[in-house]
Formats: structure tokens, sequence, C-alpha cells
């Protein structure tokens, strides 16, 4: 009979509240996660569903911002506002329903509008770390744009008009260390084994008992040694080490089965891929400076390494797969990758240390943690410098590099064109009388492409679409944007994950989405 499992390690209350989660982001991410403030301008559907999944997770804290009360139109849409919240304040009444979901979070609110807050206290959102905005006028949009950019606080603006709904995400510079690859691949080095290594694939016999590595390496050099030291680089080259390790199976052996699979994902790691090229030829790793982020400082000292101690090699991540082994052997193979990752990160921690002290800068400004982290997730390193939403109203300028007509595209201007009828007639399009109001969306959007520079038109249908919606929301379409919404201020947050750059929108109709970037 096998033993039982030994007993895991008792967790706290929070961590086992938060345990899905943590089993994406990690505890650090939830600790970044939870020492978060936002700001949500505008308490609509749409804003209190973003809230709503951001204050489920625990969010550190929220404010909302909103000068308006609630009429009995809000409780159609807004399941964060009841009967007894008619008349009152609709920042307060939201405040007090989203705290209820979770007690650690604590909720404030500003009963002003946007336009006042911005007028009488533009230093109000700088202690935020991300402002999300909904239902904006075009003049309060630009300005908004334009004082978020001046502090670099990101700044989500989403819609959710009828059955459209957009995302659009500003943000400066965005460093992403852990951006959690759909595919990941495991760096083992067996074309350029470190010394660890070399000697103990050199010294240990392949039996059924090894983890496959060996098996896969044993057979990699023999095809190297008929094929004059090249690497099976291509299809062809690959099925036929496979077909080498199959003919020397003589019974079900289950580690040369894996070393078969591991063909097309074990070999051409560890070089520097080109993305990770670009970031080492970047201006901001290239000129530091006392203003350089850490992130720049470690993809300094990391590019030295690479090109100067480790032939031209990431540093080793140090992660192995699981493979089936006795366990003894499959011990040693990870601990020797290990120290041979602590090695390479120890070898760039120094590096960083001394680019503090050339720039002034104390020496805890990084830690060993954080370049441990770095240099096992090198290969999938990211930066994102966004573009300023208030750009999009400067004449003759394009922010379109692709064709608009029949794209998803063509919706987002539709939006942006709404917002300027109602900056420009004081009304929303369709509130009253749809047929004309058609006619004004339809001139609006012309001048507004004119302005960009682009040459094309905004199509009858969809013009009319958005007038009949008279500016109502969908509590559904609100809610899954809200979600999406979410999703990409925990991206910013917790810095893991790629955001989207920098447009996303949906159209429920025809069950549709597209991201792209102006």
């Amino acid at each position: 009979m096998s033993s039982p499992a030994p007993k895991s390690p008792e967790q706290s209350d929070k961590s086992r509240k938060y345990d899905r989660q943590i089993r994406l982001w990690g505890e650090h991410g939830q600790a970044l996660l939870e020492s978060s403030t936002i700001c949500l301008l505008n308490a609509t559907a749409l804003g209190c569903e973003v809230l709503k999944s951001l204050v489920l997770p625990g969010i550190g804290g929220f404010t909302i911002v909103d000068g308006s009360i609630v009429t009995e139109d809000d409780l159609g849409i807004n399941f964060f506002l009841d009967a007894s919240s008619v008349g009152q304040s609709k920042a307060r009444a939201c405040m007090q329903l989203l705290e209820e979901l979770n007690t650690d979070v604590n909720g404030d609110f500003v009963d002003e509008s946007v336009d006042w807050v911005l007028t009488n206290r533009p230093a109000f959102f700088d202690t935020f770390d991300v402002v999300i905005a909904s239902n904006l006028n075009e003049k309060a949009l630009r300005g908004l744009s334009e004082r978020l950019w001046e502090a670099n606080i990101p700044f989500i603006y989403c819609r959710s008009l009828g059955f459209f709904g957009s995302i659009r995400l500003q943000i400066k510079e965005h460093c992403v260390i852990e951006s959690h690859p759909d595919n990941r691949q495991y760096d083992l080095r067996l074309e350029h084994p470190f010394p660890a290594l070399q000697k103990h694939l050199m010294n240990t016999e392949v039996t059924s008992k090894v983890p496959w590595l060996l098996v896969l390496n044993k057979f990699f050099q023999i095809w190297k040694e008929k094929n004059n030291g090249h690497v099976p680089t291509n299809y062809k080259q690959k099925m036929q080490l496979r077909e080498l390790i199959r003919a020397a199976m003589t019974a079900d052996e289950e580690n040369y089965e894996e070393a078969i699979k591991a063909v097309n994902t074990s070999l051409g790691r560890g070089q520097v891929p080109s993305s990770i090229k670009t970031i080492f030829d970047d201006n901001a790793c290239t000129n530091l400076n006392k203003q350089s982020s850490p992130f720049w400082i470690i993809t300094k000292a990391m590019k030295e390494f690479v090109e100067n101690d480790n032939n031209g090699l990431l540093p080793l991540p140090g992660v192995l797969p699981d493979m089936t082994a006795d366990t003894e052997p499959y011990i040693k193979l990870q601990n020797m990758y290990r120290q041979q990752a602590l090695h390479d990160a120890d070898n760039v921690y120094r590096k960083c240390q001394k680019y503090l002290k050339e720039l002034s800068l104390p020496e805890d400004t990084i830690s060993e943690k954080t370049v441990r982290l770095f240099c096992r997730e090198a290969s999938g390193l990211a930066v994102i410098r966004g573009t300023k939403i208030s750009d999009e109203n400067a004449k003759s300028s394009n922010i379109f590099s692709f064709e608009i007509q029949g794209t998803l595209a063509e919706h987002y201007v539709a939006l942006r064109a709404y917002e300027r009828f109602v900056s420009e007639c004081g009304n929303v399009p369709g509130e009253c009388y749809v047929e004309n109001d058609v006619k004004e969306l339809k001139t609006v959007a012309s001048k507004m492409l004119s302005d960009w520079g682009v040459h094309a038109t905004i199509s009858d249908d969809l013009i009319h679409e958005i007038c009949r919606y008279g500016g109502s929301e969908i509590h559904s379409i609100s809610a899954f944007i809200g979600g999406c919404v979410a999703q990409e201020v925990i991206k910013i947050v917790t810095k893991q994950y790629i955001p989207i750059d920098n447009t996303f929108i949906y159209n429920a109709i025809t069950s549709e989405t597209a991201t792209f970037k102006l």
C-alpha cells in the first residue's frame, strides 16, 4: 500500500481565500495587488463591473469619483444600486455595495464631477496606481489624458454603448518580467552544456532509469557525429534524430519515449531572441542614468553578462520539466541546473551592483531575489511604450496605419465621434430624435476622419445603430468589457502578463473582437 502524501503546510486564511489566483501570479503578485489603489471616474454599470472584478481578488483600495445622483433609470442596468439608492449620491451608493464584496478592500468616494476635479484638484490623481474612466465627453477625456500622461499614471478609458464596447490603454512605458508565454519552452542547453552538465553527461550510463535528458543527449551526440558536427534544425533532421532514438529501444522504456517527444522543444534554446535584442539595443538600456528603473539596470547588467561572460547565451533559467526516472538521478540533475542558474544570476547581480555604484544609487535598489527572477524569465521580457489618447485629436495625424473600412476600427471611430457629438451638441445622440442625430453624427464622424487625414467613411448602418442606442448600456456587455478591463488592470499592477497594446474593440452583434495599436 502506498504511503499517504505529506500534509502541506497550514495556509493562512488569506492564502486560502486567494489560493486560485495566487497560482496565476504568485504571492509577490498578490502582494502588489493588495497594495494597489484604483480610481474609477463615473459609476456607470461598466465602471462598477470593473471594480467588482478588482475588489473580489483583493486590491488594496478604490475611490469612485461621480457627482451625479441615482435615478430610476440606473437601477435597470447597474447591479450595484437598489431602489433605496434613488436620489442618493451614486458614488457613495456604489462604493458601499462594492465594499461588501470583500472586507479586505477599502472603498472611498468623491461626490464631484470629473470636470470639477480636473479643474480644482488636478493633483488628486497622483496617488493612484491606475485610473479608469468611462462615459466621458471628448473635452474631459482630452484633459484627463494630458494630466495622467504628465503624471505618468496608467489610464484606461472604456466604453459600453449598446452592443458595442471598447478599451483604450494609455501608458508611457510598461516593463514586464513575467510575461507567462502560452507555450513555455525549457532551456536545457544540450548544444552548449555548462561544465558540470558536460561532465555529468559524459560520465553517466544511459539506462531506462535515468531522466530522458540523458537519453536525448546520447543520440543527439551520435547524430552530430554523423552530420559533421551540425545540429538538427529543421523538421526532417529532427525526424531523423527521433528515428535514431526509436531504433535503439528494446522495450517500452518511458524515458526513451519522452526523449522522442522532447526533440522538437528541447533544442535551440538559450540564444538571445530578436525581441530581447531589441530591448538590449534600447536607448534606456544603453544610456543609464539616476532615473533609470531597476528593470533597465538589470537589463544592462544581463546584456554585459551575455556578451562578455556567457558566449552570447542568456542566463540559465534552471528549471527542468518533469521526467520519468529514479528519484536520485533526477534530483541530482535538477540541483545541477539550479546551481548553474544561481551562479549566472549572481554574476548578473554583481554587475547590477557595479552600475548602482556608478549611478550613486543605494545598493538595496535591486535585490538578489529580483535578479534571480529576472534571469529565470529572461527570454520572455517585454517592454510596451504607449501613446497619448489626447494625441488622437491632432489634425493631420493619421492614427491608423491600416485600412479601417469594414473593420472594427470603424467602430472605434464611431464611438469617438459619439463623444465629440456629446461635447459639441450637449446631448447624447439618439436621446430624443434619432433620425436628426444620425445626420449630425455622420457629419461629426466625417470631420473627425478628415482632421486625422483618413480617407474613409463610416457606414450609415453603424451611425444609425449608435444613435438607436441613445447612450444606453446593456448590462451583459458592460459585464464582459468590465471583466476585460479588470484583467488589464491586474496585468499592470502585478507587472505580469502582457497588456493590450493599446486598443480593444468588441462587437456583440457579430461576436467579434479586435486589438490594434493607435
